[in-house]
């Protein structure tokens, strides 16, 4: 009898968390992807610093950065969207538009940990995106927050 009650206490437990889930979505914490850490520099073509902001996301989903210059009236728009391409490069989809004007646009492959950049031109203006995407609590990822942390000279 106690055995029947037992069973039956359990099973109606079972049969309400997943109730609640059917009703009210996931109760249990989701694995979510891994965090990456995107170092981001644009110059113009004289090799002037426009922009230098840090951006994480998540492993394989896309980010979008608006960004209105500390020292300057530059504003920027950047999306970027992260495909795998191996278990230690992304093939990486950017948009960058500078004072909406001219979008530039395009796919570069990006080994993690590893700076690449491309060349902008088009629509009177002549840019280099330089990037490098790190996992979190690797090696890079560590090092680019350093870099970061080091007062200006």
């Amino acid at each position: 009898m106690s055995r029947r009650r037992i069973l039956a206490a359990v099973a109606g437990l079972a049969f309400g968390i997943l109730g609640a889930e059917l009703t009210f979505g996931s109760l249990r914490p989701e694995s979510g992807a891994p965090a990456v850490l995107y170092s981001i520099e644009v110059r113009n073509a004289a090799g002037d610093l426009l922009a230098s902001p840090m951006l994480v996301g998540e492993e394989g989903r896309p980010v979008h950065l608006s960004y209105t210059g500390e020292r300057s009236e530059l504003n920027m728009s950047l999306d970027l969207d992260p495909q795998p391409d191996g278990a230690e490069a992304v093939c990486l989809g950017y948009r960058l538009a500078i004072d909406d004007g001219f979008a530039h646009s395009g796919r570069m492959g990006v080994t993690y940990g590893e700076p690449r950049s491309v060349r902008l031109s088009g629509g009177g203006q002549d840019l280099r995106l330089s990037l490098v995407v790190a996992r979190a609590r690797s090696k890079e990822f560590e090092q680019l927050l350093q870099r970061r942390r080091r007062p200006a000279a």
